[in-house]
């Protein structure tokens, strides 16, 4: 496999002129075995685009150095937490492991948001918990990019460093007019540079779009947009993608991996390969939760693993944002010596997301008749026909890899004073986020490893 800078891809796709799609969920993926490669690969330059796509920019260079306040940030973290919890409770819903990426899908409706007018901004404002016509949430999305993909300056020369990277890019049908002011916005506070292509050829435009992603995922995501999505009526796609890949802090050594039962919310069992590892860390475990905090090498990220004691559905539909950030609170408190059993895994979603968000209040967005996003192009001649989000996460002994594609489519230290043996042999919930502003990345579930 190519040794390339890894993404978590989250790809927010806004083509113009289909139906949204239903649900899709596929099965887990089962784990492989560790490939004998780096885990930090050598940094390549990422696949140039074809030679048949034209590149325009909005006339407002990138901002590098966006002001906002560590309140701010923690605010914005906030609101796309309050979204990963409202859209996990959604996903839910089917049976299955889980992985998604909030934070690509939040970005990704931000932008959207960049160009929509009237009920419509008004209802994607809500989903997102952000304030109406507040124009800073740009700026902060921004200034939370830059936090969260760069490598703090305290690392050594030994450490290997963790990576979040954030990429986008807007694809629009030629001599199709986009306002300049919506350009501008996108251009200055995500770097979005835009693609002229041609979607009268809609196979070739989805092997385009489809590539880039496969670049930005180290060949994680692919085939996101699938045949049929993109037609002559298409108009425009806005494509964000997040990659991540880390090594834990304190690593499992793979001879200590050993078979285990993992017990099925059904009441079966299942044989899975669990893995081993002792440290001193953050945990909290009571009557009703084991929770574990699983740093990563090189960076300010780390997993949170939740494990209910009782009920895993009534755990699972009382998760709230109170719920969560009280976990992360104690966890910042819970110091201790911990025995860690965590079964490997590698999970790959694939989601139809047009109904869930519209569960959320995104209505009027889907609706060809009701849809206003004349910032886009001073017409209301828009709508979102499809919402597609894929996700993989990998995790072993040596770390966590995961990317994340979204498409919307539109159309016409101290000594612990506790310890811990925890186990994590019935299903659990995970995040991994960001420790400073606690922002959810990803967002999970294993109930069959």
């Amino acid at each position: 496999m190519k040794k390339i800078n890894l993404w978590i891809a989250g790809i927010l796709m806004l083509s113009m002129a289909l139906t949204a799609c239903s649900p899709i969920i596929e099965e887990p993926v089962e784990p492989m075995p560790n490939e004998p490669e780096d885990l930090y690969p050598v940094e390549e330059k990422p696949a140039e685009p074809a030679e048949d796509v034209s590149d325009a920019i909005g006339g407002v260079a990138y901002i590098t150095d966006p002001s906002a306040s560590a309140e701010e940030l923690k605010n914005q973290a906030a609101s796309i937490n309050a979204f990963a919890l409202d859209l996990y409770q959604k996903l839910a819903e089917e049976d299955g492991n889980i992985i998604y990426s909030p934070y690509s899908i939040f970005q990704a409706f931000l932008m959207v948001y960049a160009g929509a007018n009237a009920e419509t901004k008004a209802e994607i404002a809500e989903a997102l918990s952000v304030e109406l016509d507040d124009e800073n949430v740009h700026n902060l999305m921004n200034a939370l990019n830059l936090k969260l993909t760069t490598l703090p300056e305290h690392l050594t020369e030994d450490t290997q460093p963790l990576i979040f990277n954030v990429a986008n890019a807007l694809w629009a049908q030629k001599d199709f007019h986009i306002e300049q002011e919506f350009l501008d916005k996108l251009s200055a506070n995500y770097a979005s540079g835009l693609k002229l292509v041609d979607f009268s050829k809609a196979e070739e435009a989805r092997q385009l779009i489809n590539l880039w992603v496969e670049a930005q995922t180290n060949e994680k995501i692919k085939d996101l947009i699938p045949q049929g999505m993109l037609n002559e009526m298409t108009r425009l796609v806005i494509t964000n993608a997040v990659y991540f890949k880390g090594g834990w802090v304190h690593r499992f050594d793979a001879e200590n991996t050993e078979k285990a039962t993992f017990y099925l919310l059904d009441g079966n069992q299942k044989d899975i390969d669990m893995m081993h590892t002792g440290f001193n860390g953050s945990a909290l475990v009571n009557s009703d939760l084991q929770v574990v905090q699983l740093p990563y090498e090189g960076g300010t990220y780390t997993m949170a693993a939740i494990m209910p004691t009782g009920d895993f559905k009534a755990f699972e539909a009382s998760l709230d944002q109170d719920t969560l950030t009280g976990i992360f609170e104690a966890l910042q408190a819970g110091f201790a010596s911990i025995q860690l059993a965590m079964p490997k895994f590698k999970t790959e979603s694939s989601f139809g997301l047009g109904d869930q968000l519209k569960a959320l209040g995104i209505e009027q967005a889907f609706d060809a008749q009701l849809a206003d996003f004349s910032g886009m192009t001073g017409e209301k001649d828009l709508y979102i026909s499809d919402v597609i989000h894929k996700a993989y996460i990998d995790v072993n002994e040596e770390g966590t890899e995961a990317a994340a594609a979204t498409a919307i489519g539109l159309s016409t230290t101290s000594m612990p004073s506790q310890s811990y043996e925890i186990t994590l042999d019935h299903p659990f919930i995970y995040v991994i986020y960001e420790r400073t502003t606690n922002t959810v990345v990803f967002m999970g579930r294993v109930v069959t490893p």
